[in-house]
């Protein structure tokens, strides 16, 4: 297990409060249906802790009430992860609500505007995610179309890129591997869509895509906005390093200009696949010796059921 799930009810209902607290702005407005449903999410998906009425969530509390309530440090990290993705279950986004959000998590010991350990990481998922986005339009349009230079950095990553004939073949090998095989199951997800494979002239990097696209495989995924999310999610829940705020704020044009919907039930339902998953399919997964292995079996064998 990558993190730790258990959260007694005490932890629950105080950080419960504390997304209701921002939501309504401290009961002085009422909460989105989206608010609503990411404080449902939690409340199903990570908390759970039944005893807990939701009547009894829609109280306000103090960011010292909070900290008061949390006191290690791995439930007060994965508190303040929780809080720092409320300001962002609407669009736009709000001030205020990140006023209060930057409260309760300086209370709990964290910062959200200390943003340099995690700049470099947003920058990578921004970049993944307008590539995912872009690719979608298919070959005829992009990258040859870019009439209003929305996508200048990606266009500037791909003018750059050569290929390379050896990665190429070694990723069109896959088409020959075993059927329900996790390599077969790559190569299928991208003949489908006619994607580029690595290799590919119009393909970026393997660092950006290949572990993203085999969580899509192995989780069953699909490639609309809301399994987008939940790759962003399961990778939040498996990962050492994936921040919640970066699974949120790559989620930049052209993806937020879809008016899409974020479904929080399916996100931290594919969190909490992350967290109980025996390994981690994200840091330094080395996933070539995988490959020839069955997806059934690898679901079974590391919790992904």
């Amino acid at each position: 297990m990558i993190h730790p799930v258990g959260w007694t009810s005490a932890q629950s209902l105080a950080t419960l409060k504390a997304l209701w607290s921002i939501a309504t702005l401290n009961g002085t407005v009422e909460p989105s249906p989206a608010e609503n449903e990411l404080i449902q999410g939690v409340w199903v998906n990570i908390m759970r802790n039944p005893e807990i009425e939701m009547a009894e969530v829609k109280a306000s509390i103090r960011p010292p009430q909070l900290a008061a309530a949390i006191h290690d440090q791995e439930h007060r990290f994965r508190a303040a992860q929780l809080i720092s993705l409320m300001p962002y279950a609407e669009r736009p986004y709000s001030e205020n609500q990140l006023i209060l959000a930057e409260r309760f998590i300086e209370a709990l010991g964290e910062n959200l505007h200390r943003m340099e350990e995690f700049i470099g990481a947003r920058q990578k998922h921004s970049r993944t995610m307008e590539y995912d986005a872009l690719r979608k339009l298919g070959r005829d349009v992009f990258p040859f179309e870019d009439p209003e230079g929305k996508h200048k950095e990606i266009l500037k990553l791909l003018k750059d890129a050569e290929g390379d004939a050896e990665e190429l073949e070694r990723y069109q090998a896959l088409e020959g591997y075993p059927k329900g095989s996790l390599g077969r199951g790559f190569w299928d997800f991208y003949a489908q869509f006619d994607w580029p494979l690595p290799g590919d002239p119009l393909w970026i990097s393997e660092e950006l895509t290949v572990r993203h696209d085999l969580i899509h495989v192995l989780c069953e995924f699909d490639i609309s906005i809301n399994g987008e999310f939940c790759v962003s999610a399961f990778t939040a829940g498996n990962s050492e390093t994936f921040n919640w705020m970066i699974a949120m704020l790559g989620f930049t044009p052209p993806y937020v200009s879809t008016g899409e919907g974020f479904h929080p039930d399916d996100f931290f339902e594919a969190y909490s696949r992350g967290v109980s998953a025996s390994r981690s399919f994200v840091d330094n997964w080395d996933f070539w010796p995988f490959m020839e292995h069955q997806i059934g079996d690898l679901r079974r064998n590391y919790g992904l059921l």
